[in-house]
């Protein structure tokens, strides 16, 4: 499993950035690629300030996502989050 808790504070790797061009799909900027973002993704990436935990993120899109099981939405919050350090794009 990874590294990542409840206590973690995920946040952009340096080099790392959005880009939220008014009228473009939001994208999030990595060194050597781009990685296009829209619901619950973008929603993770934003909130990856540094400031809040994994356990409010994942309380956040549990709000924001009511109709999806709980379970499901930690899941695939870790698993994307995950897959982003994979791509050193985040920090824990």
């Amino acid at each position: 499993m990874s590294r990542l808790t409840p206590e973690s504070r995920p946040r952009l790797a340096p080099g790392c950035r959005l880009s939220e061009r008014s009228g473009e799909t939001v994208a999030l900027l990595l060194p050597e690629s781009i990685l296009r973002l829209n619901g619950p993704g973008l929603r993770i990436v934003q909130a990856c300030d540094g400031v809040k935990t994994l356990g409010e993120i994942v309380q956040l899109l549990e709000t924001e996502y009511a109709s999806a099981a709980p379970e499901r939405v930690r899941e695939d919050t870790l698993r994307f989050l995950e897959l982003l350090h994979a791509k050193r794009a985040v920090d824990f």
